[in-house]
């Protein structure tokens, strides 16, 4: 069924996929229905297309186009017979049944000017139980597709929100009827971005490899179905910016590749929140000033999303750079002519904040109340970060992970197996919470290319784990999960070899190590980052199309070979710690070499070359959406990042346990 072109104009070259998003829901919903009916509408909206228009538009922008209230198609609904009204629906057999519903008695719920919206193609079949409901089909003004089946939860970054597909695509149960969702809203995600990709997968992967192949059919069959669609590097014919950039390339990637990343403490920002504090649907909830009284606090909840401009800035940042970020500024304003009162000194920007000293900053400047709560929010919340960090013990920990991981310790010594495995048992036995204690030996396991008899009946005596427990970490077989982590042989876990070593080679890589030769804080990388320095051209060497092969035959200009190696550049180095810290030095670095507090809006982004979409099934760590935000903005390449779901650590092991 044919699709109205997009809202994007062209003004913006590089519009986030948020915008384009908004956009085209504006456009292609409320404003068309609009110029078929003026009046005051209502909306009527199932789960799935209310999440998708939380995620990327506000409700003042609805409420300016003319709708009145939005209302649930699951519940029980006012009738308004004088007002037109919008659904906007996930094409599925109860949605349309309950739509049928509203029109079944002989008094319908509204007016006369129904318009009818769906987030992807709606199948034959439900489109002939529609034409069957007389009354609907005599009141309906438009039918269209929008073809958004997807949150997009960052300017480049989506999410399909489906952890329940885990089990069955690793199973194997019912993986078909998931792979047909799967890619059904990856096409939609690449009509939104007018795309029509190459696709390259994980070889080694058979959901990538199925998933592969019914996307490039279903993509064809979309491209046939709107001839007047156009795409990057396809013809100007139907619009100029078709030629303005080559044809994007979609990676298919599977969290079997790698479920270590998700696994193991991250200590930037995101990662951070997500993992040690409570964060439902990018709410969380936390101590801020009263509006009466600023030094008195109160429990309330804010929203972690692209909006929060200071959450956008910071959450890629280390933990220790964010609190002297934040820090800095407070006491910038405090020391700024109209805070010069509260008695600030010079140099007293190299003392930390107190949650105490702000208090008193907002009660003493209301003009800079706004800006001054969302710095106190974060500070809050960082504080909060580090408490648990401090009451977990997390350094030391983290230094275990690193050390199996990567077999190698924050020395630069590479021990042994059984040295190792004499300090896990010791911190299993020493660690409260079940569920990490789940969390370590299944990084033990990965690490080690698998545990050995002996080995794993000490680790699961120490964590003195039910017998669901031990099956979860057998799931890890279950899912089909390399093994071997990043270390060199007959150390720490031995030699990881095949595929997986194949990615990340026989250590972290040069780029690792800093300006004096010393071992970077975290040694472990994210298989994810390797990836992309293959994919766009920039690593060691391209992206192989033995382990990432191409559905079709690729034009060489777009497979990465004719990308110039990053080698011969001067390295870039970043500020914010790589994922974990260490200790001594590492601990010392935490404050030192995380500085730079300094403010200021980063540039318009500009990006040179096609996009790449990168699609991760069966979940994406937020290290590993962090990592592609660092990767675009070093090379200036457009990455959109999407999983089936954004999952932390928690999420990861409680998906591995429904393989049982």
């Amino acid at each position: 069924m044919p699709m109205h072109k997009s809202a994007s104009k062209g003004a913006d070259n590089f519009p986030s996929l948020r915008k384009l998003v908004k956009d085209r829901l504006l456009k292609d919903v409320f404003e068309a229905a609009e110029e078929k009916s003026h009046g005051w509408k209502i909306l009527v909206v199932d789960p799935g297309s209310m999440a998708v228009i939380s995620s990327s538009v506000g409700m003042y922008d609805i409420m300016e186009r003319r709708i009145t209230i939005v209302e649930s198609l699951e519940k029980k609904r006012a009738p308004f017979p004088d007002k037109g009204v919008i659904y906007l629906m996930e094409p599925t057999e109860d949605s349309i049944s309950k739509l049928i519903e509203d029109y079944a008695n002989k008094k319908p719920l509204y007016g006369p000017n129904v318009f009818l919206f769906f987030l992807q193609r709606l199948p034959d079949p439900l489109l002939e139980k529609i034409k069957y409901c007389r009354p609907l089909v005599k009141r309906v003004k438009a039918l269209s597709e929008v073809n958004i089946d997807f949150l997009a939860k960052e300017d480049r970054g989506f999410t399909f929100d489906m952890r329940e597909s885990f089990a069955p695509l690793y199973s194997r149960q019912g993986a078909n009827k998931f792979e047909e969702v799967i890619a059904n809203k990856l096409v939609t995600v690449c009509a939104t971005l007018n795309e029509y990709p190459h696709i390259r997968y994980s070889k080694s992967s058979k959901v990538c490899d199925t998933l592969a192949t019914l996307f490039h059919k279903k993509m064809d069959a979309f491209l046939a179905a709107n001839p007047s669609w156009w795409y990057h590097g396809g013809s100007s014919k139907n619009d100029a910016r078709a030629s303005q950039r080559d044809r994007a390339v979609l990676l298919l990637l599977d969290r079997a590749d790698d479920c270590l990343t998700p696994l193991m403490h991250d200590f930037h920002y995101q990662s951070m929140v997500h993992d040690l504090l409570k964060v439902e649907r990018d709410r969380i909830t936390t101590q801020a000033e009263t509006q009466e009284d600023a030094t008195e606090t109160e429990a309330k909840d804010f929203l972690l999303d692209e909006k929060d401009e200071l959450w956008v800035e910071i959450r890629g940042k280390h933990i220790a750079q964010v609190i002297e970020l934040l820090s800095a500024r407070i006491r910038e304003i405090m020391n700024s002519n109209t805070g010069g009162a509260l008695g600030g000194k010079k140099g007293d920007g190299e003392k930390k904040m107190s949650l105490t000293d702000m208090a008193a900053a907002l009660k003493a400047l209301p003009e800079y109340r706004e800006i001054m709560s969302k710095l106190s929010q974060h500070m809050h919340i960082s504080h909060e970060c580090m408490d648990v960090f401090s009451a977990e013990s997390l350094m030391d920990l983290s230094e275990i992970e690193q050390t199996l991981a990567t077999g190698m310790d924050d020395e630069g010594r590479q021990p042994k197996m059984s040295e190792i495995i004499d300090r896990v048992e010791l911190c299993l036995r020493k660690m409260k919470d079940p569920k990490a204690r789940i969390r370590l030996i299944l990084i033990a396991t990965l690490s080690a290319n698998g545990l050995n008899y002996d080995d794993r009946n000490r680790l699961l005596g120490a964590a003195d784990f039910s017998r669901s427990d031990g099956q979860t970490v057998d799931n890890l077989k279950a899912m089909g999960a390399k093994m071997g982590g990043q270390k060199k042989e007959d150390k720490a876990g031995g030699g990881g070899g095949g595929f997986f070593s194949s990615l990340v080679g026989a250590d972290s890589g040069d780029d690792d190590e800093d300006e004096d030769g010393e071992i970077a804080q975290s040694r472990f990388k994210p298989v994810l980052k390797r990836i992309l320095q293959g994919l766009l051209g920039v690593g060691d060497q391209p992206l192989s199309f033995e382990d990432f092969p191409s559905v079709v035959p690729m034009p060489e200009a777009s497979s990465g070979t004719a990308a110039s190696s990053a080698r011969g550049r001067k390295k870039k180095h970043h500020g914010g710690v790589e994922g974990s810290a260490r200790k001594g030095g590492g601990k010392k670095d935490w404050n030192k070499a995380h500085g730079g507090a300094t403010s200021g809006k980063k540039p318009a982004l500009t990006f040179t070359g096609a996009r790449s979409v990168v699609f991760t099934v069966g979940g994406m760590a937020h290290s590993e959406m962090r990592i592609c935000r660092e990767m675009q903005e070093l090379e200036n390449r457009e990455i959109i990042f999407g999983s089936t779901a954004f999952v932390t650590a928690k999420d990861f092991v409680e998906d591995l346990s429904t393989l049982s």
